[in-house]
């Protein structure tokens, strides 16, 4: 059955002449009425809307289907990419200036050391959301046909992330930025071959001075960036392209139908759920009856009911990491000095569990094999496991040595962040910390 029609109540005064105006018009296209036809013409019509299917399973509006963990992931960087660029306003990178304008945003710019603080706390959350991320849809099996692409943008999407956060360490420069780049900028020279190479590269010489500066800012607010976006909006699409992995089962087909009003032909906004879980939708008219169009109770439209949940995970991640930019602050130590070494000297927390390897194996095993192989295994994941079930008892092996894996890297870097002291020697945490986010 058709839904009935629902009076929609003309705005009066100032806010129908500005809604009837040209220039308004010429930007709110769509229908303002709350209907089938019009929630479709709002998603169609709105650059933003239109990244959301029109219609989504009634399971994703469950939190724990996704944790929402990739929207947080958005979130969290479209919070960086506006604190950064408030903070490249009073920001050089010039290792004469750095150290200096690091402290003039603690002391005389307006609201700089808040910025930086939820700047430094949205970079290392987004680093846990994009990680935990990945986990759920290993987990869900959500890499699996036809989706093995877009995982593969997705691990990309990890390691434009980390890269991020690597190369905005140096730029306070100071001694905790300047030892702990040090130390991670030395894992690269272990690459076999091209490993001296890709470290004369990254710093512009053999040592940590001027250029490396420059050249980590230039990739930090630059290169990174337009990569993060290419990736993304691949990412999108193919989210898009290829269906939401939600439930052991894709919905069939779809129409929900409106009168038009001046003619007796059917509105349909049709989206089609292939057996594969890819979509095809559009805009269409028909003469059938209402009684051709199916509306099963398991889709929803995507507004205002999956955007509104949206909305409100967006403000929490909002109130979060402003939370904690008011209760933490943004380490600054002295400034930079290579003639002295702190100890000790670690790199950052997302890279320390690679520190820890390399106590106990060689370098080369521990810092280019390792992550190497880990992340070669994660692009070739999708395509080398042939397993077609996404449910968890038919995936027992695949779980369980993800799971040893993922356990392993949280143990090492638990250690390296925690429970190492000077000389990397064993110390307990509630003893002595050395440890600074």
């Amino acid at each position: 059955m058709t839904e009935p029609r629902v009076p929609q109540s003309r705005p009066q005064g100032w806010r129908s002449w500005v809604q009837e105006s040209a220039l308004y018009r010429s930007i709110i296209r769509s229908p303002a009425h709350d209907s089938p036809r019009g929630r479709a013409q709002r998603a169609f019509g709105n650059v933003f809307l239109h990244v959301y299917p029109v219609r989504v399973p009634r399971a994703l509006l469950r939190f724990r289907s996704t944790w929402r963990l990739g929207f947080i992931s958005t979130v969290l960087f479209t919070i960086l990419l506006i604190t950064g660029v408030y903070l490249m306003f009073f920001y050089t990178p010039a290792v004469s200036m750095a150290y200096g304008d690091m402290q003039l945003l603690r002391s005389q710019v307006g609201f700089g050391q808040l910025i930086r603080n939820v700047h430094r706390w949205g970079a290392h959350l987004m680093v846990l959301a994009v990680v935990f991320h990945l986990v759920r849809v290993f987990i869900d099996g959500a890499y699996k046909a036809p989706r093995q692409f877009n995982w593969v943008i997705g691990v990309g999407l990890l390691v434009v992330t980390l890269a991020y956060s690597f190369t905005g360490y140096l730029l306070p420069w100071d001694q905790l930025a300047y030892w702990a780049v040090t130390v991670g900028s030395d894992l690269v020279q272990y690459a076999p071959g091209v490993g001296g190479w890709m470290r004369n590269f990254l710093l512009g010489g053999s040592t940590i001075g001027q250029s490396a500066l420059l050249r980590f800012y230039v990739i930090h607010v630059a290169v990174l960036t337009g990569a993060f976006f290419l990736l993304m909006a691949v990412h999108l699409w193919r989210l898009r392209k290829d269906g939401l992995a939600v439930g052991d089962v894709a919905p069939l087909a779809h129409d929900v139908t409106e009168r038009a009003d001046d003619h007796e032909a059917i509105t349909v906004a049709a989206e089609t759920w292939l057996p594969d879980g890819r979509r095809v939708l559009g805009v269409v008219e028909t003469d059938e009856g209402p009684g051709h169009a199916r509306a099963p109770e398991d889709e929803v439209f995507a507004w205002p009911h999956l955007i509104i949940r949206h909305q409100v995970v967006a403000l929490a991640a909002c109130a979060l990491v402003l939370a904690l930019g008011v209760a933490f602050e943004a380490p600054l130590r002295e400034l930079a000095n290579p003639n002295v070494t702190p100890e000790p000297s670690k790199a950052p927390w997302y890279f320390v569990g690679l520190q820890e390897l390399l106590a106990h194996f060689d370098p080369l095993v521990a810092g280019v094999l390792a992550p190497g192989v880990l992340i070669a295994a994660l692009v070739a994941l999708p395509y080398i496991d042939r397993n077609p079930s996404r449910r968890p008892q038919d995936r027992k092996v695949a779980l369980i040595v993800f799971w040893s894996l993922f356990i392993a890297l949280a143990v090492l870097t638990v250690i390296g962040a925690l429970f190492r002291g000077p000389g990397w020697g064993f110390v307990l945490p509630w003893e002595h910390l050395y440890f600074e986010p």
